[in-house]
């Protein structure tokens, strides 16, 4: 299985806590991981990467350059904005075969049905942020809330 995976605007979840180390039934899979900040080819994170992602037409830049990769993913996985730079990318051409976005609130602004691919939305059910219940109905995205969870709960793996 080849995995395409997009880290938050904060560079997580580190290696050892990824989603995909969790997948059944994959012996090794090749994963080739992204950060936000080497999308646009700047050298900070955080709150300004945010800022440039949002005002700067950033999601744009950074979907360009996604959809300009040579190689195609079975699984494209991204976290929080990662998430969002990718659902742009496939929109722009890049080629996978499944998209999973965890805690993409972002996504709120998009159609759902605007969604080529097979995917699967996670959300926090306690993340203000996310798209309404509704937003997945009728279209071929599927939505999964996580009870009793934030935004970030990705990076919370084993902190109880």
């Amino acid at each position: 299985m080849r995995l395409l995976i997009v880290t938050d605007i904060h560079g997580r979840p580190g290696h050892n806590h990824c989603l995909s180390r969790r997948l059944t039934g994959v012996e090794r899979p090749i994963a080739r991981t992204i950060s936000l900040s080497d999308l646009l080819d700047v050298d900070y994170t955080g709150e300004r990467l945010h800022r440039d992602l949002v005002e700067n037409h950033g999601f744009d830049r950074a979907a360009e350059r996604l959809a300009g990769l040579s190689e195609t993913a079975d699984v494209a996985l991204g976290y929080s904005a990662g998430g969002t730079a990718l659902w742009h990318g496939v929109l722009r051409g890049l080629v996978v075969d499944r998209l999973i976005c965890l805690s993409s609130t972002r996504l709120r602004d998009v159609r759902a049905s605007m969604m080529p691919k097979p995917s699967l939305v996670v959300f926090g059910k306690n993340d203000p942020n996310r798209p309404p219940d509704q937003w997945a109905r009728g279209s071929a995205v599927q939505s999964y809330i996580v009870p009793d969870a934030g935004h970030d709960f990705y990076a919370n793996e084993g902190k109880r």
